[in-house]
């Protein structure tokens, strides 16, 4: 298997491994991804379903304590029996202290039997009705009985209508004093047919005080107990999306509640309760949005996702560079196969050559005075190539050494070509070869080093020599002009070329700074392109099958 396959197996199948490894960590990320939230999702419904048990409780808990009065006293035959008249005050006011002491909502109770009786009204005297007149306020009992105060017409209005409508339950709204009420009341029928009325009894409920007292202190009341632990925010909204107690948290998990904001028992029968019961509806919002246990299920949910992630990602770099390493290995031992093939048929020809000339020498015993002189001229020049293989080799070894540095010096480009075409005289007078050297006066100086770039040019030229025509079409011009802020050097032959194939292989190593000999380039070719590219400049190579190559140098003046 040639170096080049070799390159491209490692390539597919590095290509074909990495796609495996992604998509096994891809699966991976998935599966991870996937547990971490079935985990979170598990907690968040645990405790979704906690605060919706919470809601129910609580709500349960409003409901069963706003229809007490209503359910527990109002119903109640002992307020509708008979009592003597020497002790109906004092029977009265026991019921309505021990009502008083177990509800807090109702602000008064009263009585009425119909017709010329007195409405008998029943309040606290810690907190006295504002309809209630100054003179009818008293101090030395816990309840104060007033008997038909100034609202006292404007209820019995109100309850005439429910018992002419035959109604067991007479429940409405009024306002007294300026202040909204909610008025409950039961009527007690005589008879079977509801014809005779034998008694009314109810309580007020001042809603003001509802909206500012009530709610909040039995939220306060219930909520510890039905939290199960959790962080909760409750909130109680009005009719019109008002915040009345608590913190109005609508982040999930999220229970909410709807019930009407009435002091009676709903579930009874329609015909018992009015029909023109106003049923405003308020709600109930439990929130466990800030509950610790959710916020760190959430916070090592993502903290689990962005580490897993993080892994992911440097488990992908790690995988790309490794491939880019082995890519790279694989490169490097392909150059380093065609560096040993190159040096190796460049050393051994001129050792070839001189082995049979020596050889030669030693068979023929009578040589004649022309052929004797040729002999030393071709041994010349094959040990002046041999040197100059050598000369790469250290060169090749001294550019590729990150230790070595260069002596860098402002010098004249023409001086540069000068040097470096001295070493071909005798080479030139020989094969009849022409160089034309183009050098304009007053050129601006580089900076250069000058047995690297003097190294440089002269295997440019000698790639020019050995490729151009031989005899006197052979040809080769070397032009040093300024354009710019750089000096460019021109190298060109007149020789076979190079086929498109191998000049864009040429060009590619020179672009990627692969410094490895190619075929057509050579050894001299890449230590020429890695000496100019460390001078800060650039080396361009156009050729042409039948027309030559021509080799430009670019390097900055001073």
């Amino acid at each position: 298997m040639t170096s080049s396959r070799l390159v491209a197996f490692a390539a597919g199948a590095w290509n074909f491994l990495t796609i495996l490894v992604f998509v096994g960590i891809a699966a991976l990320l998935a599966s991870g991804y996937r547990a971490t939230r079935d985990w979170e999702q598990g907690v968040t419904t645990r405790i979704a379903h906690q605060t919706e048990e919470s809601a129910d409780f609580i709500i349960k808990a409003i409901a069963r304590d706003m229809r007490g009065a209503q359910t527990m006293i109002l119903a109640n035959r002992d307020w509708d029996a008979p009592l003597p008249a020497d002790t109906a005050d004092l029977d009265m006011n026991e019921q309505v202290a021990t009502t008083f002491a177990r509800y807090p909502y109702p602000e008064s109770f009263f009585t009425w039997r119909g017709g010329t009786h007195g409405i008998i009204f029943f309040s606290r005297s810690a907190r006295l009705p504002p309809w209630m007149r100054s003179q009818d306020r008293r101090i030395d009992s816990p309840i104060t009985v007033v008997v038909d105060p100034p609202i006292g017409g404007q209820v019995q209005q109100r309850l005439l209508s429910c018992i002419a409508a035959q109604q067991r339950y007479a429940v409405f709204d009024s306002n007294f004093g300026g202040v909204p009420y909610q008025v409950v009341a039961r009527v007690t029928y005589a008879d079977p047919l509801r014809e005779h009325l034998e008694s009314v009894s109810g309580f007020t409920v001042n809603l003001d005080w509802v909206r500012t007292q009530y709610f909040a202190d039995i939220l306060r009341d219930v909520g510890p107990s039905v939290s199960g632990g959790l962080t909760q925010d409750v909130a109680l909204l009005d009719d019109n999306n008002q915040t009345i107690v608590g913190v109005n948290n609508d982040a999930p998990p999220v229970a909410r509640r709807a019930f009407p904001l009435l002091f009676v028992d709903s579930s009874d029968t329609p015909s018992d309760l009015p029909s023109d019961v106003n049923l405003r509806k308020w709600k109930l919002l439990v929130s466990s949005s800030r509950d610790p246990i959710l916020l760190s299920a959430h916070r090592r949910a993502d903290t689990t996702l962005l580490a897993t992630g993080v892994a992911v990602i440097v488990c992908g770099i790690s995988l790309v560079l490794a491939r880019r390493t082995v890519l790279n290995d694989a490169k490097l031992s392909e150059m380093r196969s065609r560096f040993v093939s190159s040096v190796t048929h460049d050393l051994k020809t001129p050792l070839a050559n001189i082995h049979a000339l020596a050889a030669t020498l030693e068979r023929e015993s009578q040589v004649t005075s022309e052929r004797y002189r040729a002999y030393p001229h071709l041994l010349i020049q094959e040990a002046t190539s041999l040197s100059r293989q050598v000369d790469n080799l250290l060169a090749y070894a001294r550019i590729t050494d990150v230790t070595e540095t260069y002596a860098f010096e402002p010098m004249a480009a023409a001086e540069l070509v000068e040097e470096a075409l001295k070493s071909f005289q005798l080479r030139l007078g020989e094969n009849g070869i022409r160089v034309d050297v183009e050098m304009p006066e007053d050129l601006p100086f580089v900076r250069a080093d000058q047995r690297a770039m003097v190294l440089a040019l002269k295997n440019l030229i000698d790639n020019g020599l050995r490729h151009a025509r031989g005899g006197e079409h052979g040809h080769i011009r070397i032009a040093i002009r300024r354009d710019g802020p750089n000096a460019f050097i021109d190298v060109q032959d007149n020789g076979c070329g190079i086929s498109a194939e191998k000049l864009a292989a040429v060009r590619d190593n020179i672009a990627s700074r692969a410094f490895a000999p190619t075929d057509g380039g050579g050894l001299g070719l890449a230590i020429a392109s890695k000496v100019i590219a460390d001078h800060g400049g650039t080396l361009t190579v156009d050729s042409a099958l039948g027309l030559g190559t021509r080799c430009v140098i670019a390097l900055p003046t001073c």
